[in-house]
């Protein structure tokens, strides 16, 4: 049976590369000067020489330097492309994807060609846009994703009457959450077929302000999305929070195996333990805006940080290497960030925490 998906997985592989292929948007044939819009005022940088002694996940080590850039934010207006809904990204009759439209992960094989071919064409009228990607677990959702529709907000698209906001099933409970909060007034859901293809006559383009491996934010769209979402009033910043990992219908990825342990020695330091699954979207920023301190394994729980203002974070890796979405989300939200590696060789493996070297971090901060 292992090998019987062995194989279909390397046919599928194989047949991606050689039916599918990427390229830049620039390079479209309805490319237009004109219509192609940056935003200098979102361009930022900070530095990151503490990065230097930090044991970066191999894939992610080109993001090591003295400082941190903001990648070019743009939008584009097009005419004529495809949308396959199935992965949220865009494409040309020729079955070329646009890889601006992809927000990490940049290889091929992980697409279906079944999704790109042999599928039924739409067409659609009038102003589009979109914010998924082929990418929308809770950390995709906030960091990568509804970002987009920051640029929505200038004046040039509140100009138009209408815009359809493309999603191929209906939004998740977190999205609703935060679309009721970030949607532009003139902006609308229309729900389309993710077993289908469609033609955009007119696409509003927003590029993604985020790069992978990186939860760095630019600070207006920050105080765009926490003013929007987070609750108006004083913080009280009391809360001490260590995030529990629970099995999960995915199995048991980055469980802390002596989590008791672990807890009862973050308890003498006035942690109380979360399991966020548990709570609503609201209870969670309510929870993190009065955050002081986070303790947790390295998960989307930790994306609720962008709530916070200037607390401590301590992550927690299986492994000796540290994936370094927070680090660079605490960097543009003002966090102390804080790691401890084990020595699993899995990135999601279970693992056990060193309690002795837990609490000499704790004890510095």
């Amino acid at each position: 049976m292992k090998l019987q998906k062995e194989i279909s997985t390397s046919l599928k592989s194989a047949l991606s590369h050689t039916l599918l292929s990427r390229g830049s948007i620039n390079q479209l044939d309805g490319f237009s000067k004109e219509s192609y819009q940056t935003y200098p005022e979102l361009s930022e940088y900070v530095s990151t020489n503490d990065s230097s002694s930090i044991n970066f996940l191999p894939d992610a080590k080109a993001l090591k330097s003295s400082r941190y850039t903001t990648p070019n934010i743009f939008t584009l207006r097009l005419n004529d492309l495809y949308f396959c809904p199935k992965y949220s990204i865009l494409h040309t009759k020729s079955r070329q994807i646009i890889e601006e439209s992809i927000s990490t992960q940049k290889e091929l094989k992980q697409f279906d060609a079944k999704a790109f071919y042999l599928r039924k064409t739409n067409t659609i009228s009038g102003v589009c846009s979109t914010f998924r990607s082929h990418k929308n677990g809770y950390y995709h959702t906030l960091i990568d994703n509804l970002p987009r529709l920051y640029l929505l907000h200038y004046s040039k698209f509140q100009e138009i009457d209408e815009i359809n906001i493309l999603l191929s099933s209906q939004p998740t409970k977190a999205e609703s959450f935060y679309l009721d909060r970030l949607l532009p007034k003139n902006a609308s859901i229309l729900l389309v077929n993710k077993n289908e293809t469609y033609k955009l006559t007119d696409l509003i383009f927003p590029s993604f302000l985020s790069r992978r491996f990186s939860g760095y934010l630019p600070s207006a769209c920050l105080a765009w999305f926490t003013n929007r979402v987070s609750p108006s009033r004083p913080r009280k910043k009391v809360n001490r929070i260590f995030i529990s990992r629970i099995p999960t219908h995915k199995g048991r990825q980055r469980c802390i195996l002596n989590e008791d342990e672990l807890f009862k020695l973050l308890e003498s330091y006035g942690f109380k333990r979360y399991v966020l699954d548990h709570m609503t979207i609201e209870e969670q920023v309510e929870l993190f805006y009065d955050a002081e301190a986070v303790v947790a394994a390295h998960g989307a729980g930790l994306t609720n940080t962008i709530f916070s203002e200037e607390i401590h974070i301590l992550e927690l890796f299986p492994t000796k290497f540290v994936v370094p979405h927070y680090y660079f989300l605490s960097k543009s939200l003002g966090h102390t960030y804080n790691y401890w590696c084990g020595k699993k060789i899995g990135k999601s493996s279970n693992f056990e925490v060193d309690l002795s070297a837990v609490s000499n971090i704790i004890q510095r901060l």
